[in-house]
Order: C-alpha cells, then structure tokens, then sequence
C-alpha cells in the first residue's frame, strides 16, 4: 500500500503549515520569488516520491535529491522526521551524507585552521570550535557560525553554534551594520529555528530597541520547545538564551523586563548544588542581588545543607541592605560541617577574595585556629596577610606569633620554619610601630626581622622608607639594599641559565614561573627604593611575559611606572591589576597613590 505523509499533506503544506505557526518568516525569510517557489515545489515533490510505491521510483528521488545537495537541505531537515517511515528513513540517509564545505576559500586562514576536518568532529569538539570561532577578534568567525547554524544536521548544535553568535565580541559600534549584512547574506533563505535567533540579532545589532518585542517571542517559544519536543532543544540552550535575553535588556535599562526575565532563568533550575552555584555567580557578576534569596526559597533544602550557598545568600542580603538576615545566614553557614577544618579554610579563600566579605572569612579563620588540626597553619598564615593587608598589623603580629608557638611544638614539623615566622611577626609589629609613630621600635624591629629571613624583600624596602633616622641607618640599609638586590639578581641569572640549558620540557614552565616570579621581585625591590628603574621596568616586563595577566607582577609594573614618573601608565596598568584583585586593599592604596600623583602633575601643567 502507498505510504502517506501527516494528514496526507506534501512537504511543502507542512513547510507551509510551520511558518503559520511560527508567525511567518523571519527579517530574513521574506516571501519567495516564483523562481524558489517553483524550485521549493519541486523538492517536496521529490521528496514525497521517497515514499513511492515501487522502488524504482524511490531510488530515482533520492538520486536527484542527493545530486541537489545543500540546496534541498532545509527542506530535508523539515522532513527528517516524516511519519512516512521509508520518507523519514531516506531523508536522514541523505542528510547524514550531505557534503557541507564547512570552510571556504575566502575565509581567514584563522577560521579555516578550526573548520578543518569539522566534518569528522565529534560533538565536543563540534561545540569547542564553535566556541573558538566566537572567541577571533574582529568578528572573523561570524560567517563561519552562521554556516554551521544553517547547516548543522543536530537542532542542538545548530542552537549551540547560535548562541556563541549571539555571545561573540561586538564588533564597535560604527561597524556593526556591516556585520549585521553579514550574517544576513550567510542566513538567506534558512528557516531553521535558530535562524531566526541570528535574522532577529541583526536587526539587533543596528537597532536594539526595535527588537526587544522579537527576542520575547523567540525566548517564549524556545521553552515551549524544551517542554514540548526536548529532543529539539536543552536545557542549557534554554537557560543561555534566557541570559542572553537578560544581559541585552540590562544593557537597554530596561530593568523591569530583565527582572522578569530572570525569573524565567530561575524557573529552568533543577536545583542541583552546582547548577546553583553557576546560577548565582552569574546573577552576582551583574548585581542581581534577590536571585540567591529566590533559589534559597524555592531549594531550601539545598540551601541549608551547603555552606557556599549560604554564604551567597548572606552575601545577597547584605547588598540588598539587609544586615541582620546575612549575618543570620552567615552563622548558619559557619555552623555547616564543623569537623571539615579544610573546608572552612577554603570558604575563607572564598570570602576574602569572590565575595570580599572580610569579616566573614576572618570569623572562618578564627575558628580553624581555635580548634586543633594540621589546617591551624594555614589559618593563621592567611589571616596574618589579610589583616595586613587591611593595615590591622598589630593583629597580624599577634596571630604571626601564634604561628611560631605552632611551628615550635614537635608533632607540627614546622620547626625548620621558626626564623621565618619569627621574621614575619616582627615585620608586622614592625610596621604597626611604624604607624604609631615609634619608630626606634620600628627599627629595631625591622632588624631582627631581616636578621631572621632576609628573603622577605619587604623589610628592606621597609628599612629604606622608615622616619627620623640617622646617618647610620642611612647607610647601612644602602648596604643590606645593595646586599639584596645583588642576590635578588643572581638568583634571577641563574634561573635564566637553567631555562636556558634545560632539557627537559616537562619542567620548563616551572623553571619559567621561577623566573616570573624572581625577575618581578627585582623589579618590586628597585622601583620601591632606589636604582636603575629602567632595569626594574625591564624585569616587569619580562616577568608578565613568562606570567600573562599575573596581577601581583601587573601591581609592580604599574610602580615601576610610578617610580619613572609615567603616572599616566602607572594608573591604566595600577587599574588592571585592581579589577583582577579587588579584594587586595594594598593594591587599592596604591591605585590611589598614582591617581593623586597624575591629578598633581595634570593640575601643575
């Protein structure tokens, strides 16, 4: 008997029937000249043929099918799932084999390099290349993306090659209708699902505000989707492009709308620990403060048994205003796991440095240190340098003693290390003094510190800046400074020779770290005192080059900048490494410092 299709309609009436319901064709599907029409009949004719009586008719469509090729693509792909099964069988067949030039001969070299042999990837790497192309500079993957949106076999992948569209890096502003024709070249003719999402970013990208009614439908049928037909769609497509929404809605100020619009990201949560977790650190990069107290009521089980979560809760409370209800939440979180002394440690890194909220990680601390454990160490190293860093140094020396009383006891194994500790006691106290205004405590100090680990270049560049001194002291901390600073390059020498001699690759980025890292405190101790400061531009330089992006070695350029009188570039460098380490108060003093020498200099000029 003859197969019949759904309710005996042909391809092209079911083509038909979805654009109706879809509200018709997007910007970029406009009605179709008699010339496509007659070619589009053509290929619902054939492929109703697929499911012929006889086989000789079946083999002869799906020859000339497969001799069309990507023309008949979208066409196919709406037929993939025919209820005619030798239709839907056949359709799939010459999907599978389709030949796709995933890469063409205008393509930058770049795109061409993550195109090859896409063909052959498996779904990962499919998703990884996706991600590499939204990641080129200057738009330079957006017609490779657009490619791989309309003619990706797998409606997930095509969404998925669309969102990383969507969440490329804008092209500025003056440039982005030029983009827009882009893509629209790349997308003519497709009505896929995810090619309205990239027809409606267009339009977008020349006008954002025209659109906003568009992206509310397409977020609104994409959840329809993933309730009705999952197999089209998932859950993280889902939740990203409701994100994406969100972001687009905050950048337009339209605050109402995207508060809306997270609801509907919250409403997709399972309620999984890590789902939470990413949830939150999303809302928290945009200062969506309610999002946690949302979570925590609708997952309250979740909540109460995870101490990082509660700590977002309190953190989200206490940004909304709310003190009493954070630290609530905070002590419930301090309660949670009260044996695990390494995760409390942990929570404290979390604290001080995500959340920034100093007086919870210290309270974490605190509470390792008042309990016995191999993790007291470590507590106390931590909370001596957070308290520094907060100019609380008398603090810091009380709890650095504390570490040397530890390292004294036998079964710490800690014993070796009782001069540093000592070393880092009296340097704290030191400069305690120093701020207290006694500074022949503060020298005395200073000495027994460097006597006991002169490894520590921080007291020597103390010694260097201390008050009301004599000659004497003058000279001596010229020579314990030439002393240091001589050493400092040796040692940076010696490294550079072993990375040189090396033959082993497995340890050269360690040896390069090393390097980093020594190369950055002959820059920190030059550009604090006195010296070539160009030789201490030098090293900074060459230490971010073995170390990318390294904020402690961004901190000691951008002094070198200062020690050179280039407050212009100490402050745009000073800046960098404050978004990179906001929690770290020093850096932010420092940022001052250069700001106020540039508005000085400005202002005399």
């Amino acid at each position: 008997m003859r197969r019949f299709s759904v309710l005996s309609l042909g391809v092209s009436s079911i083509v038909t029937l979805v654009l109706l319901l879809s509200g018709g064709p997007s910007a970029s599907c406009q009605e179709l000249d008699p010339k496509a029409k007659e070619a589009e009949a053509r290929i619902a004719k054939l492929i109703d043929e697929l499911g012929a009586e006889d086989f000789a008719s079946r083999e002869k469509a799906q020859t000339r099918l497969k001799a069309l090729g990507l023309s008949a693509f979208d066409a196919l792909l709406s037929a993939a799932k025919h209820e005619d099964i030798e239709i839907a069988s056949r359709v799939r067949y010459l999907l599978r084999g389709m030949p796709v030039a995933w890469s063409r001969d205008l393509d930058p070299q770049s795109v061409k390099s993550i195109l090859r042999s896409y063909g052959q990837a498996g779904r990962d790497d499919r998703i990884n290349r996706m991600q590499m192309l939204a990641r080129l500079e200057d738009s330079l993957g957006v017609e490779a993306l657009c490619r791989i949106v309309r003619y990706e076999v797998d409606p997930v992948l095509s969404k998925r090659a669309a969102l990383e569209l969507l969440r490329h890096k804008k092209a500025p502003t003056e440039e982005r209708p030029a983009v827009a024709k882009k893509m629209q070249r790349a997308i003519e003719g497709s009505r896929r699902p995810a090619i309205k999402w990239l027809a409606t970013y267009a339009d977008t990208l020349i006008d954002p505000t025209k659109t906003l009614n568009d992206w509310q439908r397409i977020t609104r049928d994409e959840l329809e989707v993933w309730t009705q037909t999952p197999e089209e769609t998932q859950r993280d497509i889902v939740r990203d492009l409701l994100r994406w929404h969100v972001d687009l809605l905050m950048e337009l100020d339209r605050g109402d709308d995207a508060h809306a619009a997270i609801r509907s990201v919250i409403d997709v949560v399972e309620g999984k620990s890590a789902e939470l977790y990413d949830l939150v650190d999303w809302a928290t990069a945009r200062q969506i403060w309610f999002v946690s107290e949302e979570l925590a009521g609708r997952f309250p089980a979740v909540y109460s048994d995870n101490a990082v979560l509660m700590y977002r809760l309190a953190e989200g409370r206490r940004r909304l205003g709310n003190e009493a209800r954070a630290q609530e939440a905070a002590t419930a979180a301090l309660a949670l796991n009260p044996g695990d002394l390494s995760g409390h440690v942990k929570r404290a890194d979390l604290l001080r440095e995500r959340i920034m909220a100093f007086d919870w990680a210290e309270t974490e601390l605190k509470y390792v240190i008042g309990k016995a454990g191999n993790e007291e160490g470590k507590a106390r190293e931590r909370l001596a340098n957070m308290l520094f860093d907060s100019e609380r140094e008398d603090e810091a020396a009380e709890i650095m003693a504390g570490m040397v009383t530890l390292a004294k006891r036998e079964a710490s194994g800690l014993g070796n290390e009782v001069p540093m500790w000592q070393s880092y006691a009296d340097y704290y106290s030191a400069m305690h003094h120093g701020r207290e205004g006694n500074y022949a405590k503060q020298r005395e100090l200073l000495v027994s510190a460097y006597e006991g680990y002169a490894a520590n270049i921080d007291i020597v560049i103390a010694m260097y800046h201390v008050k009301e001194t004599d000659e004497t002291w003058r000279l001596e901390t010229l020579e314990r400074l030439e002393a240091t600073v001589q050493r400092t390059r040796e040692e940076r020498d010696q490294l550079q020779r072993q990375l040189r001699d090396l033959n082993d690759p497995n340890r050269e980025g360690q040896v390069q770290m090393f390097l980093a890292r020594k190369n950055n405190e002959l820059a920190w101790l030059i550009s604090n005192t006195t010296g070539d400061y160009q030789e201490a531009l030098k090293c900074s330089q060459e230490s971010l080059e073995l170390s990318i992006d390294n904020w402690a070695h961004m901190d000691t350029l951008g002094r070198c900048h200062y020690a050179l009188g280039d407050y212009e570039n100490a402050v745009e460098i000073q800046k960098k490494a404050v978004v990179a380490a906001p929690y770290m108060q020093q850096m932010q003093r420092q940022l001052k410092l250069f700001e106020e020498a540039l508005a000085a200099k400005n202002k005399a000029s």
